[in-house]
């Protein structure tokens, strides 16, 4: 008996999608025994492209055609219209849209699935087009899967098969049928194209903007203010990968910056990577279930500093029965040559009171943000030859105030190593840019710092 002996009806809503439609349905026809078509008012001949298919393609139903808005129960209609015809063990694919691909035999993979199972997921490949893609190609309105090359490093599960029952019910309030059942831990890939050519993705956008403006309840995702929002270079969609597999990255790299309790390795071309030491029990506990790892507390203050500390890219948490193993926090690269622990090591080094005083503003500007961080010492400031520019490094320990008083203020140099001449310098910059008394924050300063 073969197993594969059961109808697929596909349910697809379509608006304006020329450039792709009649790929994406003679592709579907392969293990689909219907695709239910409803258009949604399309303006560029995608519906006469539709008719021209059906009339070859017998599995292609053009169904409806659709001027109102667009709303998330237009394929409940199609559900109803059909459903007589399938009996209980055919299946229903929920959701076809016309930029999806899928390369495997879909009949095979659904005839594997247990008869416990009624769900299925799809998890897709996104393909997308890059800034430098845009640059070198000439687009002329017809799709070609073989020249999109980049897609994102995240492969998204959504729900898409669902076994057919007499017990489905589909409401026009819902975007899916009822009820669900259990879902298969294996989801069925697929290669999805939305982003095919400039005028493509100018009009995607429109048509979504438009259909969020009416109500339809769905694109809440779409957070963009234009198409170009969503196109990146091929660097940042490098990195975009990096990010998501950074503990196998750190493991592959060999350009170690610190090695101790921790260690630090640079990344691709200005990627750093904190790898955090290991916790032993019961801190994997508190940091697993309780407390903010150190890396999220990294990530979280770095974003709380903004320019004040290297740029913040992503942090990862590895657990393992609810314990915390490793943990990672990424950064941009710093620019900046030197650290305080340097310069003051070196009595005559040049500049050394205009990057005291850069030090001291820097302090300031870290306290109007109620920033108070624990680790501010030397090794851990860096700043450039002249101290127009200063950031700081390891900021996973940090207090927050929604105010920082001048004396609380000035106990922050407790842990640097300043002579009575930098301490001023620092001091004096300090108070002029929060408009403290400069005498009474040298003193102070001057009580708490370590000398040299």
């Amino acid at each position: 008996m073969d197993a594969t002996r059961f109808k697929i009806y596909s349910l697809m809503v379509v608006k304006n999608e020329a450039d792709v439609i009649a790929a994406s349905l003679v592709d579907a026809c392969r293990w689909s025994d219907k695709i239910i078509v409803i258009d949604n008012g399309s303006t560029d001949g995608t519906w006469e492209c539709i008719q021209d298919l059906a009339t070859t393609h017998p599995q292609i139903i053009p169904w409806l055609r659709y001027e109102g808005p667009f709303h998330i129960g237009l394929r409940a209609k199609a559900f109803k219209a059909f459903r007589h015809e399938l009996q209980a063990g055919d299946w229903w694919n929920v959701r076809l849209d016309a930029d999806e691909f899928y390369p495997g035999d879909v009949r095979a993979f659904l005839a594997k699935v247990p008869k416990c199972i009624t769900t299925v997921k799809k998890e897709s490949t996104d393909y997308i087009l890059t800034r430098e893609d845009l640059a070198s190609q000439t687009f002329t309105g017809t799709f070609d899967r073989s020249r999109f090359i980049h897609a994102l490093p995240t492969l998204r599960r959504e729900r898409r098969f669902m076994r057919h029952s007499a017990l489905l019910c589909w409401s026009e309030r819902w975007r899916y049928p009822h009820p669900w059942g259990r879902v298969w831990e294996h989801a069925i890939p697929v290669d999805h194209y939305q982003y095919r050519s400039p005028e493509q993705m100018q009009q995607r956008f429109a048509v979504r903007q438009q259909a969020k403006a009416d109500g339809c309840g769905s694109f809440r995702h779409e957070q963009g203010q234009s198409w170009q929002d969503y196109l990146m270079t091929n660097r940042q969609l490098e990195e975009q990968h990096l990010l998501a597999h950074l503990e196998e990255a750190f493991a592959a790299s060999d350009r170690v910056l610190y090695a101790g309790r921790n260690t630090l390795k640079l990344i691709g071309e200005d990627i750093v990577v904190k790898a955090f030491h290991r916790p032993r029990f019961p801190n994997s506990l508190i940091y697993g279930l309780l407390r903010a790892s150190k890396a999220k507390r990294s990530y979280t203050n770095a974003l709380l500093l903004g320019e004040l500390t290297p740029q913040p890219l992503a942090y990862k948490e590895c657990r393992c029965g609810g314990l915390l193993r490793d943990s990672y926090y990424a950064c941009r690269l710093s620019a900046l040559p030197l650290t305080w622990r340097i310069v003051a090591r070196d009595p005559l080094f040049k500049h050394r009171e205009q990057i005291a005083r850069g030090i001291g503003r820097f302090m300031a500007k870290m306290h109007e943000k109620g920033c108070f961080p624990l680790d501010f010492s030397g090794g851990n400031i860096l700043v450039n030859e002249d101290g127009s520019q200063v950031q700081l490094v390891d900021v996973n320990r940090m207090r927050h105030y929604a105010a920082i008083s001048w004396q609380q203020g000035c106990r922050q140099v407790q842990h640097l190593h300043l002579n009575e001449s930098d301490c001023r310098a620092l001091a004096e910059a300090y108070a002029a840019e929060r408009g403290f008394d400069a005498e009474a924050c040298y003193r102070l300063m001057n009580r708490h710092r370590i000398g040299i």
